[in-house]
């Protein structure tokens, strides 16, 4: 591929498969690069649609190029594209290759960092996982240890494919959706794009742009009462996010009512929770001391049998953050 072709294809790459017109794309990408002309992109979208690579659809007086996944040539494309950032990567090679030869051996289907340029600058790397469902717990403990062994926290969200899925396709806003778009593929770049294809997902979705700590009390409270813990405040539709997002903000605020909450709402939506996404949260924050805490309170006041419970209470090593059992059981019996 010459040059043209490459940033081309990082671009619509980046937007997992979607872009805009020419002319759109044309202006995005001279954001990144130095000369670049609409004419060289014309030329070079065509010529990637003759292969077979690009599909160029009309939409009104529009046309949307977007890359063709019913050529199985497309993925192999990506692929070499994703190599092609790889190889830029300033994520330290022992702990690359820590990771690849640990989580390897685990079968993920593909491990992907996220935003690593902007998270190394904090020590952290963020990692996405999406497994078959086996080895999850197994995982998270082989991270444990190659965080422990390096200066560099690593912040995993582990995910079946049903559950990466339902992420990126919902309405909702995601931090995974921002994160996405960002990503260094370190592990099996075919078998991510296989899923994007597989399960038409595409970057045409809202983002949340903006850290979740800068949601309003309002955007907060909207979201709360809409999974079932309602407060009884006047609210409206003000932007929806994720089930495990919104039980994580209410256990940060200090309002009693709203951080208890959390724990309510964590109990009341045991069987929908995206176990790994809500543990990425807590970790994420180094937060993961309230999130122990809230889950033996949940096992200690009403016996849960959950094995995800369980589970977490046992991989978290931090000591539990104390929650006044009395309070929760009074908002059991109010709220739950």
């Amino acid at each position: 591929m010459n040059n043209e072709e490459i940033k081309i294809l990082s671009y619509l790459s980046d937007n997992l498969g979607s872009g805009g017109s020419i002319l759109d794309i044309t202006k995005k990408l001279k954001g990144r690069h130095n000369s670049i002309y609409y004419s060289n992109i014309y030329n070079t979208i065509k010529r990637l649609n003759k292969k077979g690579f690009l599909k160029i659809e009309k939409e009104g007086k529009s046309s949307l190029i977007n890359i063709d996944f019913d050529n199985p040539g497309s993925i192999y494309c990506l692929s070499e594209i994703e190599n092609h950032k790889s190889a830029e990567s300033k994520i330290p090679k022992d702990i690359t290759t820590a990771i690849l030869d640990q989580g390897i051996r685990m079968g993920p289907i593909t491990i992907c960092a996220l935003e690593a340029d902007k998270h190394l600058k904090i020590n952290r790397i963020e990692l996405l996982l999406i497994i078959d469902g086996r080895e999850r717990r197994k995982l998270i403990g082989q991270l444990q240890d190659i965080e422990s062994r390096n200066n560099t926290k690593i912040d995993p969200i582990i995910l079946s494919i049903t559950e990466f899925e339902q992420i990126m396709k919902t309405e909702e806003q995601s931090s995974l959706k921002d994160m996405i778009v960002d990503r260094t593929i370190l592990y099996n770049s075919e078998s991510f794009w296989r899923i994007i294809m597989k399960y038409s997902i595409s970057g045409k979705y809202k983002k949340l742009g903006k850290q979740l700590q800068d949601l309003t009390e309002n955007e907060l409270a909207f979201n709360y009462s809409r999974f079932g813990y309602s407060l009884y405040e006047k609210t409206k539709d003000s932007g929806r996010i994720s089930l495990e997002e919104t039980i994580f903000l209410m256990s940060t605020k200090t309002e009693a009512r709203t951080k208890y909450g959390a724990i309510i709402l964590l109990y009341k939506n045991l069987d929908r929770i995206k176990w790994g996404y809500l543990y990425y949260f807590y970790k994420r924050y180094d937060l993961l001391d309230e999130l122990k805490g809230m889950l033996t309170s949940i096992n200690e006041i009403k016996g849960s049998d959950d094995k995800n419970i369980k589970f977490y209470i046992n991989i978290i090593k931090n000591k539990p953050t104390h929650y006044d059992k009395g309070i929760i059981a009074r908002y059991l019996q109010t709220y739950g």
